[in-house]
This record gives C-alpha cells, structure tokens and sequence, in this order.
C-alpha cells in the first residue's frame, strides 16, 4: 500500500468523499493513487506541464495497477489540461506562491467553478491568501507541519467572500494563528530568534543596506508580536 509523506497526506486529508480531482504538477501521481486506492475518489486528472513526470506518473500508476478509467494522465500546463472535465476539487501543491497565483489567474473561469482549491505553496504564502480572498474565495482551513526540517502550509479553500482585518493575518494565517499548533508555535518561536540574531549582527555594520535591513525587520518584528501575543 501506498505510504504518503506527512506533507501530501495533509493535501491528501482535504480531499472530499468522492470528489472529481485534478492535481496538478503531479509529479510522481502519488496523491491521485492515494485517492483512489482508499476510495476517497474514482476519478482524477493528474497533469504536469513536463513530460518526465508524467512518464514517472504511468509507470506508478501501473504498479499500483490503477484502472486508467480513474486516473487520466495529461500533459498539459496549468489548468489547460482539465478544461474538458467536470471537475470540483484542484490541489496545486509544492509549487512556488506567485506560481501558483498565475496558474489560478490564467484560467478564471476554470477557478470560478470550482468547489474546493487545495493549495501547498512552498513561498510567497501571505499573496497567496490575499489572491484567494480577491477572486471571491475564504480560506475555510489551513493546515502547518514540520516535516524532515522545513515547515509547509497546506491551505484549503471554498467559494465565498472573507478578508482578513489584519495584515498579520494574511502573513501568518489567520486560522494558523487561532489552532495555535505545536509545529506553528514552534516555528514562530524560531522565526522570531533567528529575526532577533540578523538585527543584531546587522546593528554591528553601519552602512545603508544594513541601516535599511533593519527598518524591514523592525517591521516584520512588528507584525510577529502581535503573532506572539494572540498565542501566548
């Protein structure tokens, strides 16, 4: 059986009871064989815009000896690949944050009927949940894990209108910061050790970038108390 890291199990627990899914840059299929293994769907389209990954994906695919009839393999780039289908669930995930920003934006309309956008951007996290809320999607839940060293968010969302009222909550997420999870709490911590050890040694240097670097700390500091203070 199919043993799924921690970080696309997280993706993989977001996906509704037979839900029609695309995942896309699937990469190795491992999340649509997943699904299908474990009858949580019986039909997906995994696509990846290069064709190394999509062979890498056939060849999983048979030796999990997977029907083709519910896993379709495209290669095709963002979301071109999956217009023909009746779909209701897209994963995008290990991807950068503008990236994935620009696969949603090049295919609106595609978006717009969709019923749950599961999204791992590996940077750039704050502009995603600012994008999400701009083309009328809330960010129903989210998800923080340490795996193997590096820290992931998994963001599930579903059509409907939210904002955030404070910049911290788009930094560091709004639902994040109210589950106060061990791995999040532990990573704020750090953050916060590591911002305080940069303003030091750069208040050893006197030089304009250093000068600047430091008026850009003092802010995101700014921003990380108020973190700290609603999880303390």
């Amino acid at each position: 059986m199919l043993q799924l890291t921690k970080r696309l199990a997280a993706v993989a627990n977001f996906i509704p009871k037979d839900a029609r899914v695309a995942d896309i840059g699937t990469d190795h299929a491992y999340i649509p064989i997943y699904l299908v293994k474990n009858n949580i769907t019986n039909f997906c389209i995994a696509t990846d815009i290069n064709k190394g990954p999509i062979l890498k994906a056939n060849r999983n695919i048979l030796k999990y000896r997977i029907d083709t009839q519910h896993i379709i393999l495209k290669q095709a780039k963002g979301l071109q690949g999956i217009r023909e289908y009746k779909l209701d669930t897209i994963i995008i995930a290990g991807m950068g944050g503008y990236l994935i920003i620009d696969i949603l934006k090049n295919d609106l309309d595609v978006v717009k009927g969709i019923k749950k956008l599961i999204l791992q951007p590996q940077q750039d996290i704050p502009e995603v949940r600012k994008f999400l809320h701009m083309i009328g999607f809330k960010i129903d839940d989210e998800v923080f894990l340490e795996e193997e060293g590096k820290y992931y968010t998994i963001i599930s969302a579903s059509p409907g209108s939210e904002f955030y009222d404070q910049d911290y909550e788009y930094v560091y997420g709004k639902i994040l910061i109210q589950k106060r999870d061990n791995d999040f709490i532990k990573w704020i911590y750090e953050k916060y050790d590591k911002l305080m050890s940069i303003k030091r040694q750069l208040s050893d240097l006197n030089t304009k970038s250093a000068i600047q670097r430091i008026k850009e700390i003092d802010k995101e500091l700014l921003l990380h108390s108020e973190v700290m203070k609603c999880i303390s």
